[in-house]
Order: C-alpha cells, then sequence, then structure tokens
C-alpha cells in the first residue's frame, strides 16, 4: 500500500503536464481500490492473481493481460520502483515509446539489461534517500522526453489521495455508532502485517488510557494479519469504555476516518502513508523497517538507538526484538503530548505515569 500511495504525487505533476492524456495505472489486488477515486487517473488496471488458477490457466491469463497493455497503444510507460524482473517485463511488453525506471544498482548486470528494457533511466542522487524526494526526482526527469521542458512546469507534488464526500459519510457513520457524543478521537495501527515490527501491545493501551483520561476516543484499526495485535491490546483495555476496534475497513471508510480524527500513532506501515497522504500528521513507530527512506512527509517518527536499524529482517530474524521494545511509554507519550498542545494548548508539565 505505501509504495503505491507515494507515486500518486508523480501522477499529479504528469496530470498537471498533459491534462488531455490518457493515463492508466498498474498495481496489485487490493491496491487498485485504493486509486479508485482518483481523479488523475482514466484507469487502474490490477494484475491478474495466480490463487485459484492452475499454471497454465494463470500464465494464459497474463500474456493475454500484457497483450491487452501493448494493443493499448501507450507513448510512456513510468516503471516507479524497477524491482525484479516482473516490472520490466511488463514495461517492455508494453511496446511504449518512452519507456523510464529506476537504475537498480543492487545487481551489477542490472544497468546493461536497463538499457535495453528502458529509453530513459533515473539515477537520483545520493542524497535524496527519502522516497517522496526520489519520486519528484522521476517527475523531473521526464523533462528529458520533451523539447520544451518538463523541469520549467514541473513542481513539487506530494503524495496525495482524493477524500470524497462519500468516504466522510462513511466514516461519520461509524462514529456516530461509536462515538455519539461527538468528541475528538485518536486512530492507532497497531498491527504492521509483519509482527517484527510491531511496538508491545501492552504500551499501545497505555498510550490509549492516557488519551482516554484526556477526554479522546480511540479507534484501533488494521488488516485481517492484525487480528493477534488487535485482540492483545483489546483484551489490555478490557475494563476501559472508549476505545473501538475494526479489521479490514474499507479504504474509503479509512480516508474518511484519518481525515477526521485528531491524532495518528502506529508502526511503520502502508495505513501511515495513506494517513499522510489525506493530509494528516502521524506519529510513526520504526524498528527493522527503513526510517531513512520512508521517513514520514507529515509528521514524524520514533525510533531506538541501535546501530542494526535498519535491518530490514521482517521474517523475526531477530532473537529478541530489541528495536521496537526499546521505544519507551514515555518517549511516545511526550511526542504525543507536544502534539496536544501544539493542537489545543493544553498546559505543559503534566505528571506523567510510570509506564513499562
Amino acid at each position: 500500500m505505501g509504495d503505491v500511495i507515494l507515486t500518486t504525487g508523480v501522477l499529479s505533476a504528469l496530470r498537471e503536464r498533459f491534462p488531455g492524456a490518457r493515463i492508466d495505472y498498474l498495481t496489485r489486488r487490493p491496491y487498485d481500490r485504493l486509486l479508485d477515486e482518483e481523479s488523475s487517473l482514466d484507469h487502474v488496471y490490477a494484475l491478474p492473481e495466480r490463487k485459484g488458477t492452475s499454471f497454465f490457466s494463470y500464465h494464459s491469463r497474463y500474456f493475454q493481460f500484457l497483450r491487452s497493455l501493448r494493443e493499448t497503444g501507450y507513448d510512456l510507460t513510468v516503471d516507479f520502483f524497477s524491482r525484479g524482473p516482473r516490472s520490466r517485463i511488463i514495461a517492455l511488453a508494453t511496446g511504449a515509446r518512452h519507456r523510464v525506471g529506476f537504475v537498480d544498482r543492487t545487481f551489477p548486470g542490472q544497468r546493461r539489461l536497463d538499457r535495453r528494457v528502458f529509453t530513459l533511466t533515473a539515477t537520483p542522487p545520493i542524497q535524496l534517500a527519502l522516497t517522496v524526494d526520489r519520486m519528484d526526482y522521476l517527475a523531473s526527469r521526464l523533462r528529458a522526453l520533451e523539447k520544451d521542458s518538463f523541469c520549467a512546469h514541473h513542481r513539487s507534488h506530494p503524495p496525495s489521495l482524493r477524500v470524497s464526500e462519500e468516504n466522510v459519510a462513511s466514516a461519520r457513520e461509524i462514529l456516530s455508532r461509536d462515538l455519539p457524543d461527538g468528541r475528538a478521537f485518536w486512530i492507532f495501527f497497531c498491527g504492521s502485517g509483519i509482527p517484527s515490527k510491531n511496538w508491545p501491545p501492552d504500551r499501545f493501551a497505555e498510550i490509549a488510557r492516557r488519551l482516554l483520561a484526556r477526554g479522546f476516543g480511540v479507534l484501533c484499526l488494521g488488516a485481517v494479519s492484525d487480528h493477534p495485535q488487535l485482540e492483545a491490546v483489546r483484551e489490555a483495555l478490557r475494563d476501559r469504555e472508549g476505545v473501538f476496534f475494526y479489521e479490514e475497513l474499507p479504504f474509503g471508510s479509512l480516508k474518511g476516518l484519518c481525515q477526521l480524527s485528531s491524532g495518528i500513532l502506529g508502526n511503520d506501515s502502508g495505513p501511515l502513508h495513506l494517513a499522510q497522504a489525506v493530509g494528516r500528521e502521524v506519529l510513526v513507530l520504526f524498528g527493522p523497517g527503513d526510517h531513512v527512506s520512508y521517513a514520514p512527509f507529515r509528521g514524524g517518527f520514533l525510533k531506538a538507538s541501535l546501530a542494526c536499524q535498519p535491518c530490514q529482517a521482517f521474517a523475526n530474524h531477530c532473537p529478541d526484538n530489541r528495536c521496537m521494545q526499546e521505544i519507551s511509554c514515555e518517549k511516545v507519550w511526550k511526542a504525543v503530548e507536544e502534539k496536544l498542545e501544539k493542537m489545543n494548548g493544553l498546559p505543559s508539565g503534566e505528571r506523567r505515569e510510570s509506564c513499562p
């Protein structure tokens, strides 16, 4: 989810520069639905899925899909991340006159292959470590395809997602059931889909207790893969009212809730990118994930001070998950309090309770 959202700034730049062009997007399910409401796009494709089909049936449908892309007659194909052979095969299969992608520095022979796949490659300066800056650089490089410099028309476009009236109405319907008094609320994304990236559930519960004491409601949101983490937080808060749990909310409802929230706290994960894309500041807790490339473009982040970060070891290879264990409740609560003081002018220096 996060990588798809980070490309939306480039889509806005392309639409601004080429208002009459047909712009289509290709991604995996279910992220095609994430872009359904984007006015910068004419059509969103989802890659054929293999699940439930035979080897031959899947590849037959895949080749038919590639053929349909080629028959569309695209002038330009942009490979936003250029990871592995699949995206390169698709870029080449489109038959577009211009094919643009990032240079892959991880494989020495890739540069020679990319000369055949792409007609223009982008190699961002090493200083552009943040992914949103690399996307912006890619957009600026498209000026090489025109006699009329794209750079003269280019301006920075941060990632963004449209929030429709229907999205807000769906969110308000949820809130009318859980928070009928209209109180302000925070959103917690307690999971990440990967256990090694999760902050301990008892600490999420402690931050929730403190927000409840301030009069806020708390919504804990996640996917089916986050169920164990959400259940652990629910168990820690079983004696508290004002905390509500939802799994697998539609993207539209999620966008609406994020836009209406007072604050958003969570582990390094796609929904935190979604929250930023709808204009909300976030507080992200980083462990093994890449806090250099994926630092928030709206908001801030916290991490432990370990030399091994980021390790990208998402398969639970770490024996103790120290990078998440060493982010204390006090450190997170201090950041939350700063947000509360900034928004509501709450007094500083209040007594802080002990926290595990």
